[in-house]
């Protein structure tokens, strides 16, 4: 085995697999901040942003064997300790077309507030049926895969979209249009969501007993603009708390060239008993 680096090389990558697949499998343990994807070869090369993401994803799939679409890839260190930025142009952009299409990529800037996959189902089905969502962070920051039932569906959602706010002064929508044909998603959860198939798995995890293993669960943890980390709250429902939780609805509403989204006062009401 190669010594310990920030990228990883994949082997065995099929024309089927998409830049967004190879995402799901390593977003659990880090961020990406690299891709090269080498497809006259089969092979990738992803690069996380710390050498011990790369570390405990390796650690993880020696134990379990990694497989897209039915499809086994297999992960080793690469020689490369860095990708450079002509590596990493090559490949970077695979999921960005220029043709209209179903699908949509989206990038959030100035993500102040978290942004979920029920925020943009919210959004984005005001133009039309939306199957699947996909999320995932990279360097160009947050961004989404958006898949519609029709192709007119999305050029309408892109032409009404594309440049406002999700909220007032922040939380930015940059649409394009990807060159995907159809996006496989695995489980239903907060980072991903198949709504023409609601009985999907909600994670596929590693073991707590393996240590060093990161959880998939704690990966969207969103940084605020001075760096603090948000995180969504918890629900737990113990043998001796029950929780009752009620939420209003969220509104959107346009003013001008911005969305913006009120989100009404949640109301929580815990009530403790003893069973």
């Amino acid at each position: 085995m190669s010594e310990p680096s920030k990228v990883i090389h994949i082997r065995n990558v099929g024309h089927e697999i998409a830049e967004s697949d190879l995402l799901q499998l390593l977003q659990p343990f880090g961020m990406v901040s690299k891709i090269v994807m080498l497809r006259a070869k089969n092979q990738a090369l992803l690069q996380m942003e710390d050498l011990h993401a790369s570390v405990s994803a390796l650690q993880y799939y020696t134990s379990v064997q990694p497989s897209i679409r039915g499809r086994n890839v297999y992960m080793q260190f690469s020689s490369h300790q860095e990708l450079t930025t002509d590596q990493s142009s090559h490949g970077r952009n695979s999921d960005q077309g220029s043709e209209p299409n179903r699908i949509l990529l989206v990038t959030i800037h100035h993500m102040i507030y978290p942004i979920t996959v029920e925020i943009l189902h919210q959004v984005f089905k005001a133009y039309g049926f939306v199957e699947k969502i996909v999320t995932f962070q990279k360097s160009a920051g947050f961004q989404a895969l958006i898949q519609y039932h029709s192709r007119q569906e999305a050029v309408e959602a892109f032409g009404s979209l594309h440049g406002r706010n999700i909220y007032d002064g922040c939380c930015q929508l940059d649409i394009q249009y990807s060159n995907l044909s159809e996006l496989q998603v695995h489980y239903n959860n907060d980072r991903s969501r198949d709504f023409t198939n609601p009985s999907l798995p909600t994670e596929q995890r590693p073991r707590a007993s393996q240590q060093g293993y990161l959880d998939p669960a704690n990966l969207y943890a969103f940084q605020q603009a001075g760096g603090s980390t948000l995180k969504l709250p918890l629900l737990l429902d113990t043998y001796y708390t029950s929780l009752i939780f009620a939420q209003n609805l969220t509104a959107f509403h346009f003013f001008g060239s911005q969305l913006h989204m009120h989100r009404l006062v949640s109301e929580w009401i815990i009530q403790c008993c003893n069973l």
